[in-house]
């Protein structure tokens, strides 16, 4: 998940546009959230999801700004491309800068399970169905190992469910489904709410070091906007402050 404060959830993700709520789980959908750290709001991460005949192509772009009095003291930037087959991983290229530290993680499924390429070197994953933190497609959270595309990392993991509850929205409260995640020697923690009705994501939550919490909120087409539009550096300052 990784090296600073965003390791509990960057680069898992995971990232998704709702539009206006309009996104349901499954394939060709767009998927955008607004990520808060505690009340601000640090930037966006964004998941497009769509099928290419028997292939499902994933498009993953998250930009992080933390200031401090006005000054930019964090910047995260992640793409990834993932393609997935009859709901496992393909193949993965992903690229982040995260505070200054760079990773790069290529993969490709192979007949004897993922062969997997970061900047440490080469390594095989042995498994017949390798899966990211694909927080759209909910069979993930029947896994008990899941692929970091930041770093490459194939974590083991414990998914809980823990039960119907209720998500407040700016504009309604939603009936949904809860599920936890956590690692502890990774100091992973997520909380993920789906929408009872139809599953789709809607919400992500993680507590990152110092006890402040990183939340996914969804973003309308018009906030999604706004929030590329801002400026990014493509040398980001290096921080003391943790992921």
């Amino acid at each position: 998940m990784v090296s600073r404060f965003a390791r509990p959830i960057c680069g898992l993700l995971l990232a998704v546009v709702f539009g206006q709520l309009q996104a349901a789980a499954g394939p060709g959908q767009d998927y955008v959230f607004r990520v808060m750290l505690d009340d601000s709001e640090i930037g966006y991460h964004r998941f497009q999801v769509s099928q290419q005949g028997d292939r499902e192509v994933i498009e993953i772009e998250a930009r992080f700004k933390v200031t401090f009095l006005g000054i930019p003291v964090y910047r995260y930037k992640h793409d990834n491309r993932e393609i997935w087959r009859q709901g496992c991983l393909d193949s993965i290229a992903s690229a982040t800068s995260d505070g200054g530290d760079k990773f790069k993680v290529e993969g490709q499924r192979t007949e004897r399970g993922f062969e997997l390429t970061t900047l440490d070197g080469k390594r095989e994953i042995e498994s017949a169905c390798v899966m990211t933190f694909a927080y759209w497609n909910r069979q993930f959270l029947e896994q008990d190992k899941l692929l970091n595309a930041q770093n490459g990392d194939y974590l083991q993991m414990d998914i809980e469910t823990v039960g119907p509850g209720e998500l407040k929205l700016p504009k309604a409260n939603v009936a949904t489904n809860i599920y936890r995640l956590r690692n502890a020697d990774k100091q992973i923690d997520i909380t993920l709410w789906y929408a009872r009705g139809d599953g789709r994501w809607l919400s992500l939550e993680s507590r990152v070091e110092g006890g402040r919490i990183i939340r996914y909120l969804p973003a309308t087409a018009a906030e999604f906007k706004g929030l590329r539009k801002q400026p990014e550096s493509t040398d980001p300052p290096a921080t003391e402050n943790g992921k």
